[in-house]
């Protein structure tokens, strides 16, 4: 076979490969997709009709109640029981006071049910507020720090070279990571370390020699800024009503 001929294979092969795989990962993000769907179909679905199928259980253990009351293999087993029960159970006074029993359940229930959907939502509103905000302070101070490092880089060292620019000495701004406090820990876990990370490569920065031991760090900045982005997103897109 011709070494042309073996390349054009190698690379339709090549190509079939990836268009496989791409199809693969389409499939399988639809699928998830439609899971999710479904998913939460049905949770609402439970929550709606959640008094409903709890009447129809009720019902049937009524019914249950009155079949095991008139049955006379019991009956002949616990002859006294059964017909105090059998009386009791037979009439229409049972029904009613176990229709009222129920009904007075259901809708207590069903209350209970708004009341914590409704706390919940507004818990998730909240806590989705407080994220962008602690990612929209942390972005400004970021983009201000980044400036710094440009200037780090142009060479414009000479307003750096001592740390005045907070309490703790350093060069870049960190009061945004400091007045946060807890409520950082809002934001995934990965992101929140690689933050923390950052933070202390910038603390250590008490002049502009600092930058240069810990660059490494530092220069990640850019990559977090992008994270942030992309996280703050994803909140305004599925989160925000």
């Amino acid at each position: 076979m011709p070494r042309g001929d073996q390349v054009l294979k190698e690379t339709v092969q090549q190509e079939k490969v990836s268009l496989k795989k791409l199809f693969l990962a389409m499939s399988n993000r639809i699928f998830r997709k439609m899971l999710r769907f479904i998913k939460r179909l049905l949770t609402c679905l439970v929550i709606i009709f959640s008094p409903v199928i709890i009447w129809v259980i009720l019902s049937l253990n009524r019914e249950l109640i009155v079949i095991i009351a008139n049955s006379q293999w019991l009956s002949g087993i616990f002859p006294s029981l059964f017909a105090t029960l059998g009386e009791h159970v037979n009439k229409p006074e049972f029904a009613r006071g176990f229709n009222d029993a129920a009904l007075g359940g259901l809708l207590t229930l069903f209350g209970v049910i708004v009341t914590v959907w409704y706390y919940q939502v507004i818990r998730i509103q909240e806590v989705t507020e407080k994220r962008l905000f602690v990612i929209d302070e942390l972005l400004e101070e970021l983009k201000k720090n980044r400036h710094i490092v440009n200037d780090l880089l142009q060479g414009k060292t000479e307003k750096y070279k001592s740390g005045s620019k907070n309490k703790k000495g350093s060069i870049f701004t960190t009061e945004a990571w400091h007045k946060m406090g807890a409520d950082v820990a809002l934001l995934p876990r990965r992101l929140h370390l690689r933050l923390s990370v950052l933070y202390a490569g910038l603390n250590r920065c008490s002049s502009a020699d600092g930058y240069w031991k810990n660059q490494a760090t530092i220069d990640r900045i850019d990559g977090i800024i992008s994270d942030l982005h992309r996280y703050r997103s994803t909140l305004c897109k599925s989160d925000i009503a």
